[in-house]
């Protein structure tokens, strides 16, 4: 852990300049198209816009950062969003765009921000099903004092650091998200959230993403425990053909699928 603590230091450092100065870091390349410090990219890149973040009583500079981290590097969206982005003219962020992995989808260009239209009113509110697993719900629980997934800052740099998935164990074992089966016997560590990547970010960093997880607006999720994740467990697991539908109801146009067969 020294040579994460002994990082941790530099970073602070240098997030200390971005904190005193307006201008783009002294760190940014001048050949680099996209030339904002990292910072003032999070803030860019985040679909929830600075003005809907709360960020009464916290850094605005590490909430920024975390941005930055959570949006741009470590894509917690891909996995936490289900589904990530909508079809044009969907209730988004952006109903211009749509889904940019589609072909039907504007050419993304070499100096802005990405154009998508983000599932904003389900952002990081998981639901998203990786086998019999189901991603977990990272926003504001306010069943838990609106804290990130219901974990303290100590608690998640835990999760990152070693896997422990303390909501199931310490917080809330009786969640239903905590009984899904898993194949095999189960393992006490976290099988699908890819902690060991994100095991040697420093102190620093894993704040700025929890300092963000705070700040972004509580959501729920498309895909619940009782719908399931498709051919293994809930609605989902009944749901034709193949059993590999999701069993989520389309309640606002934000959770696109098919609908369930009549009964």
């Amino acid at each position: 852990m020294t040579h994460i603590h002994r990082w941790t230091v530099m970073s602070a450092a240098a997030l200390v300049f971005v904190a005193t100065t307006s201008s783009p870091s002294r760190a940014d390349d001048p050949k680099d198209v996209i030339s904002q410090s990292v910072v003032q990219q999070g803030f860019a890149s985040s679909p929830v816009p600075q003005d809907q973040l709360n960020l009464a009583g916290k850094n605005p500079y590490l909430v920024g950062l975390g941005s930055y981290l959570v949006n741009a590097v470590a894509d917690c969206g891909g996995c936490h969003t289900f589904p990530r982005s909508l079809d044009p003219g969907q209730p988004g962020s952006n109903p211009a765009y749509g889904n940019p992995f589609k072909d039907s989808s504007p050419d993304q260009s070499l100096t802005g921000q990405v154009k998508a239209n983000f599932n904003v009113r389900h952002f990081l509110a998981g639901g998203r099903c990786f086998g019999p697993v189901m991603s977990r719900n990272i926003t504001p629980d306010p069943n838990f004092g609106n804290l990130p997934s219901g974990l303290t800052e100590a608690n998640f740099i835990e999760v990152m650091r070693t896997g422990r998935d303390v909501y199931c164990e310490d917080k809330n074992p009786a969640d239903p998200i905590c009984s899904l089966p898993e194949p095999n016997t189960p393992q006490r560590r976290l099988q699908t959230m890819p902690w060991p990547a994100f095991h040697s970010m420093t102190d620093l960093e894993l704040k700025a993403i929890y300092a963000y997880l705070s700040a972004i607006p509580h959501r729920e999720a498309c895909n619940t425990v009782a719908d399931g994740c498709p051919g293994f467990s809930g609605a989902a697991a009944h749901n034709p053909p193949n059993n590999t539908g999701y069993a989520f109801q389309n309640t606002d146009g934000t959770c696109p699928n098919h609908p369930l067969p009549p009964q």
